[in-house]
């Protein structure tokens, strides 16, 4: 009689399957691939996981919507993108003006800034490895990287580096004996919020019942955790030489190990040769993941190479933003020459005047649009002044990493504060918000309003950057240099080495 199969057992055909079955694949990084792009179908990405939330349940009564999938994406994207709050560009810029540069990213992936999608410094954090199942061996150059953030992890204890000889497994990956941080361990916490929070939607008491806000939360944990089990799909960042169009295979060397298990013994295990280990009677070598270094810094949170040609996402967002300021001048300049706007008149120009017709708010938000609109010239001019002073340096923050500190950077005021700029920021962000969801709750119903909606929804985008250019570009002038220098800390492979594992 055949002996029953085991969870071992069935784990192992499963990830053969995944193996087998599909196509070729190119990249696993952060963002979506777009659905115009020629990649896609064939590059895939974390955003492209969560698509796959509307093939399966959800909570009585619900269905999943668009809305709600890109509300569990942008908790998988902060994991992502708190790889830029690092030891590497927090010793030149302090973490609120990397959140600024974040957040706008966000807004520009994501299209709402505001709520449940803002940014803050909490839902942001700083590059944690037990979120990504990274190796956290000689990280920091074993130095206590909380001198730079509080927030970062310690100095790695040598234990958690060691083979947990239950699983063959490292330490830090799923081992919760210690007292040390686990990858098994974040995403029980991820999974658990969400758990809780999903249960005070559905179940709460006091009136806590049916809050948007704790469904928001609960989708955002939900992300997190994906996060962490989706690297499972991604191909292992120690591996730096292997063809990187292999898709499957993760972060660790689960592949290597499952192709020298079927045979294929000169599969290299990206671990020692001479580290293998006695696991319940065979002889195995260590599952083991790889450190954290520039390369996977670049494809995971700056883009890649392949989707965006020669730019990294700051420099296409820095792209996007004077392009909208060239935009608006423009049709300010068309305005003053009277030629014939949007709607076949003069009158029509530009963004405000097309506010101004929609019925019952039109009014309010053009007043509000007007009051940004003289916010951000301000603060142009004020650029331009500072311009003038070519002895104006970017300071590095004070080790402390304190939220109020201040940096001089070029093109902006010597005292530019980050807690301030993202203070005076917020205002455009939630008006651009206020005006979609005036959109999608009020004017939409309203018939023969379509041609008002899609000349707002072309004008809005441009609009929104236009006013955010002023407090952002210089930010992106003094500090994306500073994190690509950053990502360049590449821990070198130790592959040579005949014991490491």
């Amino acid at each position: 009689m055949a002996p029953p199969w085991n969870s071992g057992s069935l784990i192992l055909i499963a990830c053969l399957v995944l193996l087998v079955l599909p196509g070729p694949a190119h990249c696993f990084g952060a963002g979506n691939i777009p659905s115009i792009a020629q990649v896609e179908g064939q590059n895939f990405r974390h955003g492209d996981i969560e698509d796959m939330l509307k093939t399966i349940a959800f909570i009585k009564g619900h269905k999943w919507t668009s809305m709600m999938v890109k509300r569990v994406y942008f908790g998988n994207w902060l994991r992502d993108y708190s790889q830029a709050v690092d030891v590497g560009s927090l010793k030149g810029v302090n973490a609120p003006t990397i959140r600024i540069l974040v957040w706008v990213l966000s807004f520009m992936s994501f299209g709402y800034a505001t709520e449940e999608f803002e940014v803050t410094e909490e839902r942001l954090g700083v590059y944690r490895p037990e979120e990504h199942i990274d190796n956290p061996k000689d990280y920091a150059d074993n130095k206590d990287a909380r001198q730079y953030d509080p927030r970062l992890r310690g100095p790695v204890q040598q234990v958690e580096l060691e083979i947990d000889m239950n699983t063959g497994m490292k330490n830090y990956i799923a081992n919760e004996s210690g007292g040390w941080a686990t990858s098994a361990g974040y995403i029980k916490f991820s999974f658990a919020r969400s758990i809780h929070f999903g249960r005070v939607y559905t179940n709460g008491s006091g009136g806590t019942r049916g809050k948007e806000a704790d469904l928001c939360e609960a989708l955002r944990c939900l992300g997190q955790g994906l996060h962490c089990m989706e690297v499972s799909l991604r191909f292992p960042r120690a591996s730096v030489s292997t063809n990187p169009r292999k898709d499957f295979g993760a972060h660790t060397n689960y592949t290597e190990l499952a192709l020298r298990e079927l045979g294929y013994r000169e599969v290299f295990p990206h671990c020692g040769v001479g580290t293998e280990i006695n696991v319940r009677g065979h002889r195995v070598f260590p599952l083991v993941t790889g450190t954290f270094g520039a390369v996977d810094f670049i494809h995971s949170v700056l883009g890649e190479a392949t989707d965006h040609f020669t730019q990294s996402e700051v420099e296409e967002m820095d792209i996007a933003l004077k392009g909208a300021e060239v935009a608006q001048n423009r049709s300010d300049s068309q305005r003053g020459e009277g030629r014939r706007g949007l709607f076949g008149s003069g009158g029509g120009t530009d963004f405000v005047s097309l506010l101004s017709q929609v019925p019952g708010m039109g009014g309010g938000l053009a007043s509000s649009a007007r009051d940004l609109q003289a916010r951000s010239t301000a603060q142009e001019f004020e650029n331009e002044t500072v311009r003038a002073d070519v002895n104006t340096q970017f300071a590095p923050p004070p080790a402390s990493g304190v939220s109020g500190a201040t940096s001089s950077i070029p093109g902006m005021s010597p005292d530019f504060d980050p807690v301030k700029t993202a203070k005076q920021i917020y205002p455009i962000l939630e008006f651009r918000d206020k005006v979609v969801k005036a959109i999608n709750n009020t004017i939409a119903k309203i018939p023969g309003l379509e041609p008002l909606i899609e000349k707002i929804s072309e004008t809005l985008t441009v609009f929104v950057l236009s006013l955010l250019a002023p407090f952002i570009r210089p930010i992106i002038e003094a500090v994306s240099k500073t994190l690509k220098d950053g990502s360049s800390t590449i821990v070198e492979s130790r592959y040579h080495k005949p014991n490491a594992v």
